[in-house]
């Protein structure tokens, strides 16, 4: 209990520090850049995902649905039409019939990596150090899409598993035999019987999701700071910048309800497509927040001579 209550203290104070970081970093700054190579490369990043995961689950259109449908839940409601519009732009491509082959994932590669090599480069602005502009950057930035394409695809295949798995233990005899003869897994049997998958509310919401998310993102964080942080240093970062993205959601709809006749006046048609240009810019500043965690842990265990 000790340990705990020292790892969350730990935990909350390197969050200020992080904060601070952040400031003096220039963060706004570093997140604007991420944030315009993010717009001119997202249609090339969302063509290779929908490809490579669709390849494998062999149905482009459900993939591309389900797809930007996880995408929503990072976008607040009043800014839907920016996903709603890059659906609509990369349709044409996607159905157009060519097939997936090695090249074109290299070159839809290749147009992402500029938008990771933006996130290497405010790595460097943050950390200095110059390791991180080597030119391993770029193999790392292919690691980086097939961690990517892995978190999706457990995202995809994961609820129809465990929704399988729950139905054929509740309709099996080997489970009564398991029940009858093993007392000790009696409780867990008894919690998967009484599982209802049409009711359950870990099974039918996003909790799944978020869960493999911050998963993702405490690999991606320890990933882009070279193994350098602990793993429940990494999750820290990874649980600031998930917790940010959904505080941030209901303080943006807060905002936007008090400024959303002035925002109409000025930008017309636009005014959804530019709140979404604007939460993205919040999305880019939470993570690299999450980055400037990672360095203030990477900094402590510097000074303990742990590195």
């Amino acid at each position: 209990m000790d340990s705990i209550t020292q790892f969350t203290k730990d935990g909350f104070r390197n969050l200020y520090r992080g904060a601070i970081l952040f400031y003096h970093k220039k963060g706004t700054t570093l997140a604007s850049s991420a944030s315009f190579y993010a717009l001119i490369t997202i249609v090339p990043f969302a063509l290779l995902m929908v490809r490579c995961i669709g390849y494998f689950l062999g149905n482009l259109d459900k993939t591309q649905k389900y797809l930007f449908l996880i995408g929503s839940q990072f976008f607040p409601e009043v800014a839907p039409q920016l996903l709603t519009k890059l659906q609509l732009l990369i349709k044409g491509p996607l159905f157009a019939g060519t097939n997936f082959t090695l090249l074109n994932f290299f070159f839809l590669a290749v147009s992402t990596i500029t938008f990771l090599n933006s996130i290497w480069l405010g790595i460097y602005f943050i950390t200095e150090d110059k390791n991180i502009l080597s030119l391993w950057r770029i193999l790392k930035g292919f690691v980086i899409i097939g961690m990517t394409l892995l978190m999706l695809g457990l995202i995809f295949i994961l609820p129809p598993v465990i929704i399988y798995i729950i139905k054929f233990m509740q309709s099996n005899l080997i489970t009564q035999f398991f029940y009858d003869n093993f007392e000790f897994l009696r409780p867990v049997m008894n919690f998967l019987l009484k599982v209802n998958l049409k009711k359950s509310y870990w099974l039918n919401s996003n909790i799944l999701h978020i869960g493999i998310l911050i998963v993702y993102f405490t690999i991606l964080y320890r990933w882009l700071f070279s193994w350098k942080i602990q793993l429940h240093e990494a999750f820290v970062a990874a649980m600031a910048f998930s917790f940010s993205v959904f505080l941030g959601k209901s303080i943006f709809w807060i905002y936007i309800y008090y400024v959303r006749a002035s925002l109409m006046r000025n930008y017309g048609d636009l005014y959804t497509s530019v709140m979404g240009v604007i939460w993205l810019f919040y999305l880019m500043c939470f993570f690299f927040y999450g980055a400037c965690v990672c360095h203030v842990y990477k900094e402590k265990r510097e000074s303990r001579g742990e590195l």
